[in-house]
């Protein structure tokens, strides 16, 4: 976020690095932080728009823009049916590239990576999103210290099923106890939904 101030981008890289060597404690790592500026947020903003607006396709996720050279490089990951033949799929990933490359051509390489899509897992969601919300704040409500949730997304990445959700917690909390309680929150959660494949949890200051 290039609205960050250059030290909270220092403390996300420091959290960053010590997450990273608990669970690789042989690793060396070293985090750099670098702007993330207008130009590349319209960038992806744009890759996203003709991605999912492109006929064909069922979403897109997984979208990552990096400069080689002096120009931007973008690789996304392409939904569609899984009904779809090889030839099918090919075609609408031809058509995301050069709508990409029509609409912005400072970029220099598209890279589309295409998946199946899942038509029976997002059948399934549409049914127990507004249950799973539900759900979701009545746990929460066992933990004095969440004070809210909020931006619960469920996300449909091929036959995978992916949960974020925003805890906002007592500000003078510390850290440690906060991963703990996201970690019970998370426990609850797929004790009730087995079939969810990834929760991600961010933890904000109420």
């Amino acid at each position: 976020d290039s609205d960050l101030s250059w030290e909270d981008a220092h403390r996300i890289a420091l959290d960053v690095e010590r997450e990273t060597m608990h669970e690789f404690p042989n690793a060396r790592v070293s985090v750099h932080t670098e702007p993330f500026g207008d130009s590349w947020q319209s960038i992806w903003k744009l890759v996203k728009d003709i991605a999912e607006g492109t006929p064909g396709s069922r979403g897109v996720h997984n979208i990552h823009i990096q400069k080689i050279g002096e120009k931007p490089c973008v690789d996304l990951h392409l939904e569609v049916s899984a009904n779809m033949t090889v030839k099918q799929a090919h075609d609408v990933a031809d058509q995301v590239e050069r709508s990409i490359r029509k609409a912005n051509s400072d970029i220099s390489e598209v890279t589309v990576h295409i998946e199946s899509a899942s038509d029976r897992v997002s059948r399934e969601l549409a049914g127990v999103e507004t249950e799973l919300e539900s759900y979701i704040q009545h746990i929460a409500e066992r933990f004095p210290e969440i004070k809210d949730v909020c931006d619960i997304k469920i996300r449909r990445f091929g036959n995978t099923t992916h949960l974020v959700l925003r805890c906002h917690f007592d500000p003078n909390l510390c850290i440690e106890k906060a991963h703990e309680i996201s970690s019970r929150l998370e426990k609850e959660i797929r004790t009730a939904y087995p079939n969810i494949t990834r929760i991600d949890i961010h933890e904000e200051p109420a």
